[in-house]
């Protein structure tokens, strides 16, 4: 088992001794995700899952939640049974305290990272705000209401893009992405909230 190794043999295979503390999640889901990066079993990385975990992947969030709670949105047309993940596929992780413990090129696919499905702040401002009442008419629901911590434009997504190494991105639109026949198809955004055809930004980020 990887927990009975000496500290110096998981350095010498490439993991980092990583502190575990309250706010790191499951030290358990730590170490079986640590675990995967000795085998040679594809890895399928799907990050900030929520409810919504996948069968065969592996899904992190900061907390389990039941998708029962959330089926009403996600519909059996967007999250049917075929793709419903348990809590075995589940790793309760924050990967911002512990960082990403697997070995480098040890990754086959991740969904969320490299495929991007986010609110576009131009279509959010211009649809919402009204802008002749000064800075009581900027609509702030996206970050209030919707708890984003930051919303981009397609401008915004490809500078970011770009600075951290992505070498081009391709917009297209809601379930078309170049990896089509590899993902679950996207829930969001619903039509009634959203119905703008540019109402959200869709992306592939290439490496």
């Amino acid at each position: 088992m990887l927990k009975n190794l000496p500290r110096r043999a998981l350095r010498k295979i490439g993991f980092e001794i990583i502190k575990i503390d309250k706010h790191t999640g499951n030290k358990g889901d730590l170490l079986r995700l640590s675990q995967l990066g000795l085998n040679q079993l594809p890895i399928k990385l799907h990050f900030g899952c929520g409810p919504r975990v996948l069968k065969g992947w592996v899904n992190i969030d900061l907390s389990y939640e039941p998708f029962e709670n959330y089926l009403q949105y996600y519909t059996d047309k967007h999250y049917p049974e075929s793709i419903r993940g348990g809590k075995s596929d589940f790793y309760e992780i924050n990967l911002l305290k512990t960082g990403l413990p697997l070995p480098d090129n040890s990754v086959d696919l991740i969904f969320h990272v490299q495929r991007i499905n986010t609110p576009n702040l131009l279509a959010s401002m211009r649809d919402n705000s009204t802008f002749g009442k000064g800075k009581d008419g900027v609509f702030t629901n996206e970050w209030d209401t919707w708890h984003h911590y930051s919303i981009v434009s397609p401008a915004i997504l490809k500078e970011m893009a770009m600075m951290v190494g992505y070498t081009d991105i391709k917009f297209n639109s809601k379930n078309n992405s170049i990896a089509v026949n590899l993902l679950p198809s996207e829930y969001r955004p619903d039509e009634n909230d959203r119905p703008a055809p540019d109402s959200n930004v869709f992306a592939d980020l290439i490496k």
